[in-house]
């Protein structure tokens, strides 16, 4: 079983979409997130829609507590 970890988005979609483009060629069905989603790209909403439609498992990075609290 192949799983893609990713990490570091900070909230940049352009480079996401690329990046599950690629996870997605590679036939690669489990994808695991070990934070920070957002952060300093202007789209976060869209990243984090993103993770939740392709059921990725994502862990909250330091960048994500500090949105949340």
């Amino acid at each position: 079983m192949k799983i893609a970890l990713i990490s570091d988005i900070h909230a940049n979609l352009e480079a996401f979409e690329e990046v599950l483009k690629d996870i997605k060629k590679r036939n690669i069905k489990n994808i695991l997130c070990a934070g920070d989603i957002v952060g300093f790209g202007a789209n976060p909403n869209e990243c984090c829609k993103l993770v939740k439609d392709n059921n990725i498992v994502s862990v909250k990075g330091n960048f994500d507590v500090d949105v949340i609290t």
